[in-house]
């Protein structure tokens, strides 16, 4: 067979599983629908205050999760029917290259990603008015089209492994937890610590995180880490699928079995060695996916954001005083409007906060409401005033550090820096337990995020999960 009728019968075994599953309304409607269904749903109606940040959130995160069911389902349900009753057996006698069954499912799987990402963008840029520039919007395009191939994997090995009666309740027993125990569905901020330190394991967490890197947002692990664990879990889900359906007599890449059904030694060498090193990439993966990275923009894109703050003054020079509040008396700061108590009310939130000073000490305390899903309520210190466009340059302070303590809740420092409006603040998460600690955040780890020459406030407090809270603070220094 000559190549360019080689590259056609690849090209009409794509054209014909797309065409099947576009017209299967039980894969093609969840699959495409959802998605965009959940975005209007978290992005725009429940986003009351018509949040940015907010949009941009979750704009990313349900990129992901509709990234993940063409794979899943594509693969996993379709191909354990397809085993049961003998289809996949038959297609190896019909005159296919070697490959072209898988090859024409992934390309079918990454067709849809396609179509989801490009709904969900589009309703960004329209319904959402999330600050997404286009630069950003093709990046997370790519991520998320090649991002399918991991859940590709997943789904072929559940196809090889269970009946076709129970490869539905299967993937779905994987797609839904998975989606939700990696912080898709609910910030992993807002979550149980244990689900905070497991959710490395998960490959929607890895390509969750090179989603919220690539839109500029604070991510965690390395782009190597999280690029090492998908293709670990690529690569052993298919060998172990493929080992599976070799031993029933189906070989989708070619090929024959030996003389008594088994693997070649050296063939069952080359797997064991395939395997343990997928497994290695993944352990890597899940071993360098929990530092927290302050993810920049593209080059176009931040000499843009330079451009627009370069033209914006630089604030008012920062006292050479390194203490702001000693809270031996009262509230007041050594300079600014000192620390002011409050919730998330002018967004449209219901979360509310209180403070006094008790035993030297500032002490905060409460509710974190429900009605927002980016909830906040805590305690600002605003150091050259509350009017928009007044900023303090802290270019020569390199370090922000106070003592806390509280109820052993995880609380935020935000810093509100920059003359974007919309721009994702700088955030650093501490826990505040029974006993005093010292916290000390290195402004320089901030990176990007945070706009030294123009910091226009610093806000303690908590972002969830909803529920009373407390703690205190003392000693709070910029060095």
């Amino acid at each position: 067979m000559n190549t360019s009728r080689v590259i056609a019968a690849y090209a009409s075994d794509i054209r014909f599983e797309f065409l099947k599953m576009l017209r299967t309304p039980a894969f093609a409607v969840p699959t495409l629908v959802f998605p965009a269904m959940f975005y209007l749903l978290f992005g725009v109606l429940m986003n009351r205050g018509g949040d940015a940040t907010v949009a941009l959130h979750t704009f990313a995160r349900l990129g992901i999760f509709g990234t993940m069911a063409p794979g899943l389902f594509g693969f996993g349900v379709s191909l354990a029917f397809e085993r049961e009753y003998g289809t996949l057996i038959y297609k190896q006698a019909l005159p296919m290259p070697h490959g072209s069954y898988l090859l024409a499912r992934m390309v079918m799987a990454m067709l849809f990603a396609s179509i989801i990402a490009t709904l969900l963008i589009v309703m960004a840029f329209t319904v959402a008015h999330a600050p997404l520039t286009a630069g950003q919007a093709a990046r997370v395009f790519v991520i998320e089209v090649l991002g399918v191939l991991p859940f590709c994997a997943v789904g072929l090995m559940v196809g090889a492994s269970v009946s076709g009666q129970a490869a539905p309740a299967v993937v779905n027993v994987i797609y839904l937890p998975m989606a939700f125990l990696s912080g898709l569905w609910v910030p992993l901020q807002f979550l149980p610590k244990i689900i905070q330190d497991t959710a490395p394991i998960w490959p929607s967490f890895h390509l969750s995180q090179l989603g919220l890197h690539a839109l500029g947002i604070e991510s965690v692990g390395s782009t190597l880490s999280h690029v090492a664990s998908l293709l670990g879990v690529t690569v052993l889900c298919f060998t172990i699928a493929m080992r599976r359906l070799g031993n029933s007599g189906v070989r989708l890449l070619g090929g024959t079995a030996t003389a008594s059904g088994k693997p070649a030694p050296l063939r069952r060498i080359t797997a064991m060695a395939v395997m343990w090193a997928s497994i290695a990439l993944i352990i890597a993966g899940v071993m360098g996916g929990k530092a927290k990275v302050a993810a920049a923009p593209a080059a176009t894109d931040a000499a843009a954001t330079e451009s627009v703050a370069a033209s914006a003054p630089v604030g008012v020079a920062a006292p050479a005083e390194n203490v702001l509040a000693r809270f031996d008396s009262d509230e007041r700061a050594t300079y600014g409007n000192g620390w002011a108590a409050g919730g998330d009310e002018k967004r449209g939130g219901n979360s509310h906060a209180t403070q006094k000073v008790l035993g030297g000490a500032l002490e905060v305390r409460g509710t974190v409401g429900d009605a927002l899903p980016y909830p906040f309520a805590g305690t600002a210190f605003f150091p050259a005033g509350y009017e928009d466009g007044k900023f303090m340059d802290y270019s020569r302070k390199h370090s922000l550090n106070f003592r806390a303590r509280g109820d052993g809740r995880q609380y935020t420092v935000i810093f509100l820096s920059g003359v974007q409006v919309d721009a994702i603040p700088a955030m650093v998460q501490f826990t505040a337990g029974a006993e005093w600690q010292n916290v000390a955040i290195p402004l320089e780890s901030l990176g990007t995020t945070l706009d030294r020459q123009r910091v226009h406030g610093i806000l303690i407090g908590s972002m969830g999960p909803p529920g009373d809270f407390r703690f205190e603070l003392d000693d709070i220094e910029l060095r």
